[in-house]
């Protein structure tokens, strides 16, 4: 192995850009839930596979069944120690080696080795989904190895800012487990539809006939923390509709809210007296993605039309509250400011008529996506329909729920013309956000607008490939110059993320890094 320091984690990891401060139980398994904790997701739970999805809406089920070599975790955001122990690094920044916790068990009661984490990547190269695109130009395949049952080593193809980063989001499964359950050399992807194989806090315990999830928790966790009186059972209960949400957590049928709300649903519960209600920071952005691909939109000119006839004001007023800020770029505050000069176009209507006039384009619908269960996304929707109607632009809303709209997201064909959402961090990176998105290469995974400008996409790689933080920070900064001028999408703010829970829920953990909740510190009064 190369010259190689030695780094133990007593340290919040310097990721360079960080810049913000299976239906029967095993035995392992508590025998009987004493306390039970029910969230209200705001989403299907459609798998229960961690490699396919990477997404914030579903990361609840990930952090809860799978763990990882490290782990984010709030207050203030910090990256963990997870199943790695301690690792060393090369001085070219290429070969890590990471010594295994040798106290990790999975819900069968194994122990967790180094072949598990190989196979945890080779698996999700293969499947080509969730992290892969971003480990796909860092990692080939064949690349990791065990050195013995306690010690993995990566070879990165280059050094990269990113990779330790993007270790929290590699759930490890367990690689008996599923070759044993292989269909067709399908890496185990159908039997993990409805089972699971990982080392969690919380163990899959049955799917409800609503569609909910209950997890029982692990009593054989390495993680010698403990409540006094833990939660012993979690069920995910999908609830779409934000009203039925809030009404289920004053009656008490919930007791975790996880959803957007609308600032008089925040104002309801802050009302309630059994209701805590927390401004957790978290660096997400809301945007109206564009598919920038489809004729009408392919002109710049005609997307910065439409950014005229959002009213962005009224939106960020009703619907986000006092504490948005405003952006002209898509990435958060926190990790990059708008050159000089840069503004988001101001709502006007007359400006907006103007510019489609002089364009003399063909006339067709619009459809406008929103989120199913999400208030904002919805809102937004109707705002933008409002005024494409004042400008005599056909269109329509297509609302549908969160894994559908993710089909559309990687089909140029199903893709809407306007989607709104919000976009989380999975990491602590720029990269999260303007190159996961407008990347050129990335077309029907991150990049769902089909955007491609061939300077900023250059500036894109060379900020991703870039170890200096202060050159990465400027390059990003001229990338996103180019892609706000190009009007790639409608960027419309960035906001703190509202979490809703009953006060006798003690100890929950939150994070602003996938937004997810950990109960397994938690206790219930």
């Amino acid at each position: 192995m190369p010259a190689e320091h030695r780094s133990r984690f007593k340290f919040i990891l310097p990721v360079l850009y960080a810049l913000l401060p299976a239906l029967i139980m095993s035995p392992a398994l508590a025998a009987e839930a004493t306390s039970r904790l029910v969230v209200a997701v705001s989403s299907p739970l459609d798998t229960l596979d961690p490699h396919v999805v990477l997404d914030t809406r579903r990361s609840d089920v990930r952090v809860m069944l799978y763990d990882g070599l490290f782990r984010w975790q709030d207050g203030p955001v910090r990256i963990s120690p997870w199943l790695a122990q301690s690792y060393t690094a090369s001085e070219d920044g290429r070969t890590f080696r990471f010594t295994l916790r040798g106290d990790a068990r999975f819900h069968d009661g194994r122990e967790v080795r180094a072949s598990d984490v190989v196979y945890s990547i080779e698996r999700i190269l293969a499947l080509k989904r969730g992290l892969a695109p971003l480990l796909a130009g860092l990692i080939s395949p064949g690349s990791t190895k065990a050195i013995d049952a306690g010690t993995v080593e990566f070879s990165l193809s280059k050094p990269s800012p990113l990779f330790l980063t993007l270790l929290p989001e590699i759930a490890i499964v367990n690689a008996e487990l599923l070759k044993a359950n292989e269909v067709n050399n399908d890496w185990g992807r159908a039997w993990l539809q409805a089972n699971e194989a990982g080392s969690g806090t919380y163990a899959y315990k049955a799917r409800t006939p609503a569609g909910a999830i209950v997890m029982a928790r692990f009593a054989g966790h390495w993680s010698k923390e403990a409540a006094e009186r833990p939660i012993e059972e979690v069920e995910l209960r999908p609830l779409l509709d934000p009203i039925e949400r809030v009404e289920s957590l004053i009656r008490g049928d919930v007791q975790v809210l996880q959803g957007n709300l609308l600032p008089d649903q925040v104002k309801r519960l802050r009302d309630a007296k059994d209701i805590a209600v927390i401004d957790a920071d978290s660096p997400r952005t809301f945007l109206g993605l564009l598919h920038t691909g489809r004729d009408l939109l392919k002109v710049p000119a005609y997307r910065r039309a439409l950014a005229q006839a959002f009213d962005a004001d009224r939106f960020i007023a009703s619907t986000l509250g006092p504490g948005a800020t405003p952006l002209a770029i898509p990435v958060p505050p926190s990790f990059a400011s708008a050159p000089a000069g840069l503004a988001r176009p101001h709502f006007d209507l007359a400006a907006a008529a103007d510019q489609i006039a002089k364009l003399k384009l063909p006339a067709r619908e619009l459809v406008i996506g929103a989120i199913a269960g999400d208030p904002h996304s919805t809102r937004a929707a109707l705002i933008m329909l409002e005024g494409l109607v004042k400008l005599g632009v056909p269109s329509r809303i297509v609302s549908e729920p969160w894994p559908a709209v993710v089909g559309r997201l990687r089909d140029e064909k199903q893709m809407y013309d306007i989607l709104f959402l919000w976009r989380g961090a999975r990491y602590l990176d720029a990269n999260n956000w303007l190159g996961e998105l407008y990347d050129c290469d990335l077309f029907g995974s991150g990049n769902a607008s089909w955007y491609c400008n061939r300077d900023a996409d250059r500036l894109i790689k060379e900020a991703r490939g870039t170890v200096d933080p202060r050159v990465r920070r400027q390059t990003f900064e001229k990338a996103a110059a180019i892609v706000a001028e190009d009007q790639a999408s409608l960027f419309i703010a960035s906001a703190r993320r509202t979490i809703a829970h009953a006060k006798r829920v003690k100890g929950l953990r939150f994070t602003p890094v996938g937004e997810a909740i950990d109960p397994h510190l938690a206790t219930i009064d």
